[in-house]
């Protein structure tokens, strides 16, 4: 390489140097700020204080910030109306919904984590033997906007009943304890709802039969036939004595539709493996969730529930592989600057090493000129033949010891070893003259 072309290449890789620098900033920058994470706060919309819904949120908040450094906060709610307000307008990330109750297009189905049972509740000694005799009575329907209030409503009117024949009171269901005038309460809900059994604890109720079930079910989606088996619930000091057939919808775990993918992998870990569940033995397991067809779950969700569906495994790690592109240019940034500083340590060192071969090759040069100065005084061949030795250690030492190729090929180095060589020839061409010279002085006797 030319001395012109090695001033063009310097400012070249200077300017290549601080692209590539640039570019590792900007890439672990974008990286940085795009990458999914877990957000630290998340807000999650449950229902009432001693419904099921809040104690769900309550286990999961539990294992929430027991296994990752976020925090869940919980906040009550009138139901599944409300929360899917909450979830529309961003005021939630997450939130309990009762299926059928609200069009969940534009949100994303984490999971169905239990299923509700309706309970048709009246006073025990009212003469109301099954749904059709509530004509003409008040009946607790549930809180406004609630998703209760909604599956009563839908059960009311598959029996003929509505507000012309009825009495619809929209209030919380433990109402029927303070108000003597409420003859029946429509109550969707979990098993273990504290409220349902502390209600039922009394003996003041009975729960009436939903007949017609799988009619019922086949009018109204995310219900399925179900039945309230006998011993479940303590009805005053005995159990309850027989099976009831009823409906069942689901209670799902809905999040807000730019919710992140990390924050749904985790929550199915907390749900499905790290054991909110054991609190609540009534929740729905994996296995359950798999042989459920009927719902349009989050992608990472099915990919979690199917993880043999290869599309869904292809489309995560393509995901993944766009998810690292930005982490991907920074590795490559980053190495091609590591290279170059090794590079450029190299020539340092190389450049170090030069400049100490040309110290030596300066003292190694002024030592045959001292030889070269003295041989012209020389005339015995001890003088001549220490000399000898010396030049020729020299030279074997500038073999040795310089290997800088740059030097290898340098004019001065070349001299060099031709003055070596020609000092080498002189000083024998010498010995050789002085040695004949003796010789001939011996056999000339004059």
């Amino acid at each position: 390489m030319t001395h012109d072309s090695s001033r063009y290449m310097m400012p070249m890789r200077s300017k290549l140097k601080w692209f590539m620098t640039a570019t590792l900033l900007v890439s672990v920058a974008l990286y940085y700020f795009t990458r999914e994470v877990i957000p630290r706060q998340l807000v999650m919309y449950t229902g009432q204080p001693g419904g099921f819904y809040h104690q769900v949120g309550a286990y999961l908040q539990k294992a929430w910030e027991s296994q990752t450094p976020g925090q869940l906060s919980l906040q009550t709610s009138s139901g599944s109306q409300e929360n899917y307000h909450a979830l529309r307008s961003s005021q939630a990330d997450l939130a309990l919904i009762q299926g059928g109750v609200v069009d969940l297009n534009g949100l994303s189905i984490i999971a169905p984590i239990s299923s509700d049972l309706v309970h048709v509740l009246v006073r025990k000694d009212a003469a109301i033997k099954r749904i059709t005799d509530l004509k003409g009575h008040a009946i607790l329907v549930g809180m406004p906007d609630s998703g209760m209030a909604s599956s009563a409503e839908k059960l009311l009117q598959f029996y003929g009943l509505d507000e012309s024949n009825a009495q619809w009171i929209y209030d919380y269901f433990t109402e029927m304890e303070e108000n003597g005038d409420i003859d029946a309460a429509i109550v969707t809900a979990g098993i273990l709802n504290d409220d349902l059994n502390r209600l039922l604890l009394t003996g003041g109720y009975r729960i009436l039969p939903v007949e017609f079930s799988e009619a019922f079910c086949a009018k109204n989606a995310f219900f399925t036939q179900a039945t309230i088996h006998r011993g479940l619930y303590r009805m005053g000091e005995v159990l309850l004595q027989e099976d009831i057939p009823t409906v069942a919808t689901k209670a799902l775990l809905v999040a807000s539709k730019n919710i992140s993918p990390k924050v749904i992998d985790q929550m199915l870990v907390t749900l499905f493996e790290k054991s909110a569940g054991l609190h609540s033995p009534v929740m729905i397991n994996a296995r359950e969730v798999r042989q459920q067809q009927d719902l349009s779950l989050h992608p990472r969700a099915m990919q979690y529930f199917h993880p043999a569906d290869q599309i869904g495994y292809m489309a995560n790690v393509i995901e993944s592989l766009a998810a690292l592109k930005e982490l991907a240019v920074a590795l490559v940034a980053g190495l091609y600057l590591l290279w170059d500083r090794w590079r450029r340590q190299q020539e340092k060192e190389l450049a170090k090493q030069l400049f100490n071969d040309k110290e030596k090759l300066d003292k190694l040069l002024a030592q045959t000129v001292d030889v070269e100065r003295r041989y012209a005084d020389a005339h015995s061949q001890e003088d001549l033949q220490g000399m000898l030795r010396q030049v020729m250690q020299i030279k074997i030492q500038a073999l040795e010891e310089l290997t800088h190729e740059s030097l290898r090929g340098d004019r001065v180095f070349l001299i060099f070893m031709t003055q070596c060589s020609n000092l080498i020839d002189s000083i024998q061409s010498k010995m050789n003259r002085i040695s004949s010279d003796a010789r001939n002085n011996l056999n000339d006797p004059h």
